[in-house]
């Protein structure tokens, strides 16, 4: 069995700092995998995620893979419909790429109503949007 850990990407907590050490940390502890979420926006008033501050996670595994060298990076999830699909992709090669083939991509539908809302993104499309072919 392997482990993982779920790095201080929300909050006060969320520093570069704090990924820095926490993905080391994990790494030296024998942990396989550090793993990010995604929420691009937190509409006011939803009960999660517990912050409105919540670090870009394609980001944070660019910065998360320069800082290690062997644990793999994760997202728990990608919510694909809030994002083009060519830019994602390239995304996520690149962060691969230079991670030397580190990266592991869990992606869904989403299910927060008030975040597509906030992004102009039609809620009742992300299965289609999620399933569509890039072109």
């Amino acid at each position: 069995m392997t482990g993982g850990v779920h790095l201080p990407q929300a909050g006060p907590a969320a520093s570069g700092d704090a990924l820095t050490r926490t993905a080391r940390l994990a790494e030296d502890l024998g942990f396989a995998d550090v793993w990010v979420s995604d929420h691009l926006v937190v509409p006011a008033g939803v009960p999660y995620p517990p912050s409105a501050y919540v670090l870009e996670p394609l980001a944070v595994m660019t910065w998360v893979a320069a800082a290690t060298s062997r644990v793999r990076i994760g997202t728990t999830v990608l919510v694909l419909p809030m994002r083009g699909p060519v830019v994602v992709a390239k995304s996520i090669a690149t962060i691969d790429q230079l991670s030397g083939g580190r990266v592991i991509l869990g992606a869904a539908a989403g299910w927060l109503e008030a975040e597509f809302d906030a992004l102009g993104v039609p809620f009742d499309e992300r299965g289609r949007r999620t399933d569509e072919p890039s072109r």
